[in-house]
């Protein structure tokens, strides 16, 4: 029988996988019905902004700054509720996913590309400073740039070192880890291309299946808590 610790660290894995898959299935649905534009990052978006800014469309670029605003906004709130309140901020992640989502899903084609994406930046915002990673490494789920270099640095530092040094096991590990974060967020993007074909704009509604059961994951890791910290409690008093 695995030790309550060993299961908690698999189902901490599962769970960043699946929700990378989500942060994949948002960001292609977001680049396919909003001409191209990604909801859950703000590199383009500011120098958007600035471009506005400075002569090419400034009614648009003051759209765009509500959109970095509310970006801002989304981790604002998870970082006061993290440090005000104990918590599981999962739940709320998951949840304000999923009523973006369903929002979004329900604006038109022809709604501004960037106001019907406003949801997208504040729940992705959130869902960033909640899922932080897992096996004790930093791994975004909302895009996938550092997993690619995370992915490539340890696989060629893999390659380097000699075969009896003990490190080497630990960089294949990370070269698993983020790998499979980048195949997950990718898995996303390929499965939401496949449903925009069918289902067009509504198509986002279906990133509600690897909600939920993320949400099922989460409610065991939350018990397995539990009973982890039941466990310790009762060493300590032992000792």
């Amino acid at each position: 029988m695995k030790h309550p610790y060993e299961s908690r660290k698999h189902l901490d894995v599962y769970i960043h996988y699946i929700i990378a898959f989500c942060g994949g299935l948002f960001a292609v649905y977001a680049m396919l019905s909003r001409l191209g534009n990604l909801g859950q990052a703000q590199t383009t978006n500011v120098i958007e902004i600035i471009c506005s800014i400075l002569g090419r469309n400034p009614a648009e670029g003051m759209l765009r700054i509500i959109a970095a605003l509310l970006f801002m906004a989304g981790m604002i709130f998870a970082t006061v509720l993290d440090n005000r309140t104990t918590w599981d901020l999962r739940y709320l992640a998951v949840v304000l996913d999923l009523v973006a989502a369903v929002l979004i899903g329900f604006f038109p084609l022809t709604m501004d590309p960037v106001v019907a994406l406003y949801p997208v930046f504040f729940a992705t915002a959130f869902q960033w400073c909640v899922f932080k990673g897992a096996k004790g490494y930093v791994s975004a789920t909302i895009f996938c740039t550092n997993n690619l270099k995370q992915t490539t640095v340890s696989a060629v530092e893999y390659l380097l070192l000699p075969r009896d040094d003990p490190e080497r096991k630990e960089k294949l590990e990370k070269f698993k880890f983020f790998g499979s974060t980048f195949f997950s967020f990718y898995a996303g993007v390929a499965s939401g291309y496949l449903l925009w074909r069918l289902f067009g704009v509504h198509s986002i509604w279906f990133s509600a299946f690897p909600l939920f059961v993320n949400l099922v994951f989460i409610v065991m890791d939350s018990r397995k808590s539990d009973i982890c910290l039941h466990v310790q409690n009762v060493n300590a008093r032992k000792a």
